[in-house]
């Protein structure tokens, strides 16, 4: 059986971008409009962005945008490849114009200021692979049943309070649009009553046939484990492989900043 095929249009076209409101899937979680409870960006990383300079010749680059959290949209990543393809037989006078056409593009689309990056290949390949920080969760004896979204099995262990880093790389879950599979690593930083690791994994691995976008799955854990473990600061991150050449990693806490701004393995 053939695949369907997709039309790639080849000459910049801004309108190419959907946009996807992040207020829907909050309001399910309990989040008001404009009283978020975390901060946060999501970072993506595009591996696949080329263009024309002015002399027709390609010029190619890992493009990394950061679209902060209290953005009104997300932008559907399908779309975001079609896009971004869009620029491969486009000629720019240097790279100052491409990245004004990305922020000006992605900023409108998301209904908020957008930070672009094009990086060098030799800037990518020299940062290299990282790792996470933390105790990795995956290697816990577990019994394992339910992959269908269950917070309850968020669970505090004792009152002892810890600050712990914690990571796993069996997250999956599924995109609500395609059905097709996400598979990511998570991070989780937090200062509080001590979390069941047993339960914690568990949890994680119930989304396994959970259908939600990227950014809503982190918000969404982040939302669990303060409405059950009630830690005094938290951070969850996620590190999504590529799909389409595009990975993204929403990152959501009471701090600024990203913990673990790291490439992985699979990304």
């Amino acid at each position: 059986m053939q695949g369907e095929k997709t039309e790639y249009i080849t000459t910049y076209t801004p309108s190419l971008l959907e946009s996807l409101p992040r207020n829907d899937k909050r309001e399910a979680l309990g989040i008001a409009e404009g009283a978020l409870p975390f901060r946060g960006v999501d970072v993506w990383n595009a591996y696949e962005f080329t263009w024309l300079n002015s002399s027709g010749k390609p010029e190619v680059a890992a493009a990394q945008f950061h679209v902060p959290c209290s953005s009104a949209n997300v932008v559907e990543s399908k779309s975001l490849k079609l896009y971004l393809g869009s620029f491969s037989q486009t000629r720019f006078g240097n790279r100052i114009e491409v990245i004004s056409a990305l922020e000006s593009d992605l900023s409108i689309s998301t209904r908020a200021p957008v930070g672009v990056s094009l990086l060098q290949p030799d800037n990518v390949q020299h940062a290299g692979l990282g790792v996470l920080a933390g105790t990795c969760l995956d290697n816990l004896e577990v019994e394992v049943d339910e992959y269908s979204w269950n917070p309850d099995f968020l669970v505090v262990e004792n009152d002892l309070i810890v600050r712990e880093s914690l990571y796993t790389n069996l997250m999956r879950s599924l995109c609500p649009l395609t059905g097709q599979p996400d598979t990511a690593s998570v991070f989780i930083q937090y200062h509080g009553a001590s979390i069941s690791h047993e339960g914690l994994l568990r949890y994680l691995i119930s989304y396994r046939e959970h259908a939600e976008f990227s950014e809503q799955i982190v918000e969404r854990i982040f939302v669990d484990i303060m409405n059950r473990c009630s830690p005094a600061r938290l951070t969850v991150q996620a590190r999504f492989t590529r799909r389409g050449g595009i990975d993204i990693n929403p990152f959501r806490s009471h701090d600024e900043n990203p913990t673990t701004d790291v490439r992985l393995w699979r990304q």
